[in-house]
């Protein structure tokens, strides 16, 4: 039985770009977390929080530059993340945006030697394809005790599944670089 063809952001735009999120990125990527953390489906965040953690995030853009999904990496250890705030504009749900920008976080982990990763999640089958594993949140007690204290300040805490993955020491370039590097090689020819 064939595994089937993991969408990239081709199928986006064949002008949708992942990339590494930049300072002008910060208003947009709050317009697109804002709703989301509105419905309980993830922790508010703001302007400020996200500005002084741009270096944080990685976004798919369209050739304007507009924004279309995010998603964060943070770091509670040398060794240990979350993968946070991942958003995708509801335009565009189901065009494979969010698991781009989910590898580029990866990315951004294995270029900072982190070798574990977590997520939460109140679907199952979106971190499972990415390969996650199923596992108890109480692994992270860096995680509890965060929620602990946004919980003592009024934010209200929504139970979430907790999934994991251990990165490893190989990575090779997911199809939408590979086909971008392609493109331009081709363009040099």
């Amino acid at each position: 039985m064939a595994t089937p063809k993991p969408k990239t952001a081709e199928s986006a735009s064949p002008r949708t770009m992942v990339r590494r999120a930049v300072r002008a990125d910060a208003g947009q990527i709050l317009e697109l977390v804002t709703p989301y953390a509105a419905q309980g489906l993830m922790l508010p965040r703001t302007f400020d929080q996200i500005a002084s953690r741009i270096d944080n995030y990685v976004v798919a853009a369209d050739a304007s530059g507009r924004v279309l999904a995010c998603a964060a990496l943070e770091e509670y250890s040398p060794s240990l993340a979350e993968v946070s705030s991942v958003a995708v504009s509801p335009a565009y749900h189901g065009k494979g945006l969010g698991s781009q920008v989910v590898l580029g976080v990866e990315r951004l982990a294995r270029a900072r030697d982190i070798e574990e990763l977590f997520a939460l999640s109140l679907t199952d089958n979106f971190f499972l394809s990415l390969t996650y594993k199923p596992t108890p949140i109480s692994r992270y007690p860096e995680k509890l005790a965060r929620y602990d204290i946004l919980s003592k300040s009024g934010v209200e805490i929504v139970p979430k599944r907790c999934f994991q993955k251990v990165l490893g020491k190989t990575w090779s370039a997911p199809r939408l670089v590979e086909q971008a590097q392609a493109r331009k090689q081709q363009k040099l020819a």
